[in-house]
């Protein structure tokens, strides 16, 4: 019997290897069943696996998110024999194949059904990429459609996918797209900007950082085109004052030492949310952000009052600075 364990917090990743897998066993879509252990117990899922295939020789049951494998347990979800699921890893008796998916960054190794199911399984981690192996990985890939890569494109790449594996692999696959009738397969700034949008955070962070420096005219342009895209002025609001609530906090801890690393996971935010406005905090005064922030909430009760229209709400904030 096959038995694997897919660990990592990479989604696209961990699944592709999971449908490798399949591909592997030749396991067809109808004989794949998947359990989420926030649902179902690991006894239905172990019942399932020691019974035959509907119409092949074998088939596929995937765990889904054991948290019992972690230090973390969900709250609510429903009770796992441990025991049997350690009996059956030590004496499987099917030709089915079991994956069991973990997407965290790590198990609690102290555990008994940990060290089993690690000896018993193949395991394939995925583990977060720094902003530099990123870079790596996405030119590697590139380079392998025989696309070339400007240093400059690829920082822009990883800059408007904000550093997650997930998103910049759907953005390489449209460039795989776009270079197919190209005649000359050079990835420019300019080919990046026309191809991957700007995500709303990312707009709110230039809305934000131009607000700090008070550069009003820009941060009204960037408030105008958000408007033509039809965003919620409400949500907009709310999305701004997260995010100068997060530069006073990576500020504050920066100013104890904490490094980018340890600000990330006090905040339990991406690295790279981190990562640029720490390397912008020169620009910032936590007492302009306070002030802001006070300003904001006033808004915000306004709004909810009935005082003040929605509409009206964030250009008046930003034309009154």
């Amino acid at each position: 019997m096959a038995i694997y364990t897919i660990l990592g917090e990479q989604t696209v990743l961990c699944e592709k290897k999971i449908n490798d897998l399949l591909t592997k066993h030749q396991i067809e879509s109808f004989d794949v069943v998947s359990y989420d252990m926030k649902e179902a117990t690991i006894q239905e899922a172990l019942f399932d696996l020691q019974t035959v295939a509907f119409l092949s020789n074998k088939k596929a049951v995937i765990v889904r998110n054991p948290s019992f494998l972690t230090g973390k347990e969900g709250k609510g979800d429903p009770a796992h024999d441990l025991n049997a699921f350690i009996n059956f890893l030590e004496h499987p008796v099917t030709e089915n194949i079991l994956i069991v998916y973990a997407p965290y960054e790590k198990l609690d190794e102290r555990k008994k059904v940990v060290k089993i199911l690690r000896k018993q399984s193949e395991v394939f981690t995925f583990e977060t990429y720094s902003e530099q192996s990123l870079k790596q990985w996405a030119e590697k890939k590139l380079k392998a459609e025989g696309i070339e890569c400007h240093p400059k494109a690829i920082e822009l790449l990883i800059k408007l996918t904000h550093a997650k594996i997930d998103v910049l692999y759907h953005e390489i696959e449209k460039i795989y797209l776009y270079f197919i009738d190209q005649p000359s397969k050079i990835l420019s700034v300019e080919v990046v900007e026309l191809l991957v949008a700007r995500q709303l955070e990312d707009n709110v962070f230039l809305l934000t950082d131009a607000l700090v420096q008070r550069k009003i005219k820009e941060a009204y342009l960037i408030y105008e085109d958000l408007m033509t895209q039809n965003e919620e002025p409400f949500k907009l609001l709310i999305l701004i004052a997260n995010q100068f609530r997060l530069m006073s906090q990576v500020i504050g801890l920066s100013k104890q030492g904490y490094r980018e690393t340890d600000i990330a996971k006090t905040l339990n935010v991406h690295p790279y949310r981190v990562k640029l406005i720490h390397g912008q905090s020169h620009r910032f005064e936590q007492e302009t952000i306070a002030k802001y922030l006070y300003q904001l909430a006033d808004i915000d009760y306004k709004i909810k009052s009935g005082v003040l229209q929605k509409e009206l709400a964030l250009e008046m904030f930003i034309l009154n600075l």
